[in-house]
């Protein structure tokens, strides 16, 4: 079910946005209103929002949608980092 949401989320084409979704609250059967849903929330950002994260909280789903603008840098807060850690071999 959860490839499923994230399949559905990556079709809908939000212009300038790139989102993820992080699903911590699994329901029956896939939701029928998220791309309603991830409209509404680019109209608050349109209209000045500075959120970026949104929670969908339906029939038992909880799916955390995250917009990612395409046209500049990550913000620091929301960048996924290589953590790169070197061990010393003993002789």
């Amino acid at each position: 079910m959860t490839e499923q949401i994230i399949e559905l989320t990556s079709q809908i084409q939000i212009p300038g946005f790139f989102i993820t979704a992080e699903v911590s609250r699994k329901g029956a059967g896939v939701p029928c209103d998220i791309e309603d849903f991830l409209w509404e929330k680019l109209k608050l950002i349109e209209q000045g929002s500075n959120a970026r994260k949104f929670v969908y909280q339906k029939r038992d789903w909880r799916i955390i949608f995250t917009f990612f603008p395409t046209n500049k840098v990550v913000d620091e807060k929301y960048a996924l980092k290589n953590k790169v850690q070197f061990y010393k071999k003993d002789k």
